[in-house]
């Protein structure tokens, strides 16, 4: 009798310590796929793991993963039900509430994602990320003294900061102050050059009769992506402006080609119907 009961006591302890182990492979797996890219079987990992130990220390982390992963499949629903169930676990996760502040993004629910900066930023008012997606959200609702507090708090933190420099190149430009706005942006071209920094440089450039400096602008941004079409819809203007008529429509007839809509062109270059 002690023989079989010694049995049962291994034959649980084995059990046991096979749950576990299994649990931490599935994890591994999921961890695995992830660095992969494969989205979909790092989805199932996750919730083979979350089956096995659904009441594991780190389930609230994994129920994160899941919704992140989740996210880059387009399943936005499920994302955010397992963002929302992960923040019960844990509310006052920043990490969390910035993801589901980005799904939010994701799903057109801009006063949800301010509510969650929010929540961030009276956790840890130091945040840069959070300052800069709530400053550009407050630009967005047209709150133009709350997003400039938030660039300039993020100046205060880290002044060389990437975020405040395009943070307030936004801003400035929104208000119609070219020249800041151009100042900015040149730093951000210096340190960080892109296509995006050199298309905005280029129309404070056009606001400013800036002509050679914004055609400069658009042909190094051309360089690095031919296939743009918002870049040819800035030249057109460009050549309208200097009233090269062929070589503008010629530009217009490319921004098409390259997924421009017609009627953004007629908005963007005042066209009527």
């Amino acid at each position: 009798m002690r023989a079989l009961i010694f049995a049962a006591v291994l034959l649980i302890a084995s059990t046991a310590r096979a749950t576990v182990e299994d649990y931490y492979t599935l994890v591994d797996s999921a961890e695995f796929y992830i660095g992969a890219h494969e989205w979909a079987r790092a989805e199932e990992f996750i919730q083979k793991a979350l089956r096995n130990e659904p009441d594991n220390q780190n389930t609230s982390l994994l129920l994160s993963n899941l919704a992140t992963v989740q996210r880059y499949q387009g399943k936005n629903r499920e994302a955010l039900k397992n963002y929302n169930v992960a923040l019960f676990m844990t509310p006052n996760s920043v990490t969390l509430l910035k993801n589901r502040a980005s799904l939010f993004l994701d799903m057109d629910s801009t006063e949800r994602a301010y509510a969650d900066y929010n929540r961030v930023l009276e956790i840890d008012g130091y945040d840069i990320e959070a300052l800069y997606n709530r400053g550009m959200l407050s630009l967005d609702k047209k709150m133009m003294e709350d997003s400039k507090a938030d660039f300039q708090k993020i100046k205060d933190i880290s002044p060389n900061s990437y975020f405040a420099y395009n943070g307030f190149a936004i801003w400035y430009k929104a208000n119609g102050n070219y020249a800041k706005a151009i100042e900015n942006y040149g730093v951000i071209i210096k340190e960080r050059p892109s296509v995006n920094a050199l298309a905005n440089r280029a129309e404070c450039f056009l606001e400013l009769k800036q002509f050679n400096n914004a055609e400069a602008d658009i042909r190094n941004a051309l360089t690095t992506d031919p296939r743009n079409g918002y870049l040819y819809l800035l030249r057109a203007k460009l050549n309208r402006l200097r009233f090269e008529t062929d070589a503008a429509q010629r530009d217009v007839e490319l921004a098409k080609e390259y997924g421009v809509d017609d009627a953004v062109v007629k908005a963007f270059l005042g066209l009527e119907d």
